[in-house]
């Protein structure tokens, strides 16, 4: 069984697409289909079909898929570690990232990097869903994610590198807006709240955080993205809950913070790595320029 063929298909699977496997792999769509093709035939079963959703694989395509998956690691781990052994840090550093983070603080973790390596390369992909961050580094996709603290972290290394307060945001005229005194879980649930959607980490902590306490809030709005966010509590719509990220990143003539990490707790930021993973010359570099102390980078996460 040749390794290209198990790469091809793969990246089939995890495309859901022949054509965009072959672009991922800079191969035609006509050798995908052959080295998939190839590969039934020398297991003598079918490993995928087609589906409304694209390419999914069989039974037996999902055991495949699970081999496939620890091989090709390995081979980019042991390329990656042979590499090492007569070369200064190079390649090419595939990263996914939450989008806040992204957008605020990983262009001056990027700009450090640059600065002592500007050899090598990086490729970025912002994510909305911390879910699609851990899985890409978990499957190999990526070799680093950065992503929140308030996540399970089962195949991957979580290595926190920034820690925030929590805040509730109000428009600049609204009720809570001078007060003194701490807001309460009550209080809060009371009001209508625009939140992060459904399927994001920190909308995921809040849900469990009021449920915790037997408190059902009034969410009027679910929204994706801080600057639609931000933009619905300026003009009046609700109240939110955010991290200091973006309280950081916002002028304070457009929306009122006040502190709620009594309730809610800091949300940190972190890079994730999967476990077992060979750490390179370069992703090692990178992982300092982010702010993770050396002595804390094994080798071998």
């Amino acid at each position: 069984m040749e390794i290209h063929k198990l790469k091809g298909f793969f990246w089939a699977i995890q495309c859901r697409s022949l054509s965009e496997a072959a672009h991922k792999i800079h191969v035609t769509q006509s050798a995908i289909s052959q080295q998939v093709k190839s590969l039934e035939t020398e297991l003598g079963t079918k490993l995928y079909e087609r589906s409304g959703r694209g390419i999914v694989p069989t039974p037996e395509g999902e055991r495949l898929l699970h081999y496939a998956r620890q091989i090709l690691n390995s081979v980019d781990d042991l390329e990656s570690e042979f590499a090492e052994l007569s070369a200064r840090p190079h390649g090419t550093i595939r990263l996914a990232s939450f989008r806040g983070i992204a957008t605020y603080q990983l262009p001056w973790i990027i700009k450090r990097f640059r600065r002592k390596h500007p050899e090598v390369k990086l490729s970025v992909a912002s994510k909305t869903y911390d879910t699609e961050i851990l899985a890409a580094v978990a499957s190999g996709e990526v070799e680093v994610g950065i992503t929140s603290s308030w996540n399970d972290f089962v195949d991957v290394e979580y290595f926190e590198i920034l820690s925030y307060d929590t805040f509730v945001c109000t428009p600049l005229k609204h009720p809570w807006v001078g007060q003194r005194k701490r807001l309460s879980l009550n209080e809060i649930a009371e009001q209508p709240l625009i939140l992060y959607e459904k399927g994001t980490s920190i909308r995921h902590h809040i849900d469990a955080v009021f449920a915790e306490h037997g408190l059902d809030p009034d969410v009027s709005i679910e929204v994706g993205g801080f600057l639609a966010l931000k933009e619905y509590v300026r003009i009046g719509l609700g109240a939110s809950i955010i991290s200091g990220l973006m309280i950081m990143e916002d002028s304070p003539d457009t929306i009122h913070a006040i502190p709620v990490t009594h309730l809610f707790g800091k949300l940190g930021y972190g890079l994730v790595l999967r476990r077992g993973r060979y750490v390179s010359a370069a992703l090692r570099e990178f992982m300092v320029s982010a702010g993770v102390a050396p002595e804390r980078i094994p080798a071998v996460v």
